[in-house]
C-alpha cells in the first residue's frame, strides 16, 4: 500500500508540474495563481499546498523538470550527431518549437523568484563549461574558427537574449523566435569557418 501511495503521489505531482508549466508558459508567471492551477486540475487548494508550499516552490520544480528534459535531449543529440553543427541545428529546431507558445513576460517574471534565479544561474554556469568543450570540438573538426575568444562569444550571446527579454519595446516589436533565429544566423555564421558556413547555409536554406 505504501508503494502504491508513493507512485500515486508522484503521478499527482507530475500532473501538477505539467499543468503549471503549461500555464506559466502561455500566460506568464505573474498572472498564474496557485488557485488557478488547482482549478485547472480540479484539485483542492489544500491538496496543492500539501505538495508545494508556495508558487515559487512549484515554479522551481517546473524549471528543474524543464532543464532536465533539455539536458536529456542535448545528450541524446550529442550521442548521434556527426559534428557540432548538427547539434546546433537540432537544439535550434527544438528551441524554436519550445518558444512558440511561451509568453515573453515569463522570462522577466522569473527575476522575482530568488530561489529559481539561483537554480538557473547554477545551471547556466554548468552550461558555460559544457559550451567550452563544444566550441573546442568544433574547432578541432574544422567547423569553428580557432581565433575566437569563445568566453566572450558566449557572453555576447547571453547578453543579446537577456537584453531582449528585459526591454519592453523590443518584446512588442519582435518575438522570441525572431531573436533566436537572428542569433543563430548572425552569431553562428560569424564563428564558422568556410567549411562550417557552407554547412550552416545549407541548413538555413531548408528552414
Amino acid at each position: 500500500m505504501e508503494i502504491a501511495d508513493k507512485y500515486s503521489n508522484q503521478d499527482q505531482r507530475n500532473r501538477v508540474i505539467s499543468m503549471a508549466s503549461k500555464m506559466f508558459a502561455e500566460q506568464g508567471i505573474r498572472k498564474v495563481r496557485m488557485d488557478d492551477v488547482a482549478a485547472a486540475l480540479t484539485m483542492s487548494k489544500r491538496t496543492l499546498y500539501e505538495m508545494f508550499a508556495d508558487k515559487e516552490e512549484l515554479l522551481l520544480e517546473c524549471m528543474k523538470v524543464n532543464q532536465e528534459k533539455k539536458r536529456e535531449y542535448a545528450t541524446q543529440v550529442s550521442a548521434t550527431a556527426n559534428n557540432v553543427l548538427e547539434i546546433v541545428f537540432c537544439l535550434y529546431q527544438n528551441g524554436m518549437e519550445e518558444i512558440k507558445n511561451v509568453h515573453p513576460s515569463m522570462y522577466r517574471d522569473i527575476k522575482k523568484y530568488p530561489k529559481v534565479c539561483e537554480y538557473l544561474n547554477q545551471r547556466k554556469a554548468q552550461s558555460a563549461k559544457n559550451s567550452y568543450e563544444f566550441y573546442k570540438a568544433g574547432v578541432h573538426q574544422g567547423l569553428l574558427r580557432a581565433d575566437i575568444n569563445y568566453d566572450i562569444f558566449q557572453f555576447l550571446v547571453d547578453l543579446s537574449m537577456s537584453g531582449f527579454l528585459n526591454d519592453d519595446l523590443l518584446i512588442e516589436r519582435w518575438t522570441l523566435a525572431d531573436v533566436l533565429d537572428t542569433i543563430v544566423r548572425v552569431h553562428m555564421r560569424g564563428i564558422c569557418t568556410e567549411k562550417g558556413q557552407r554547412i550552416l547555409d545549407d541548413f538555413l536554406k531548408k528552414e
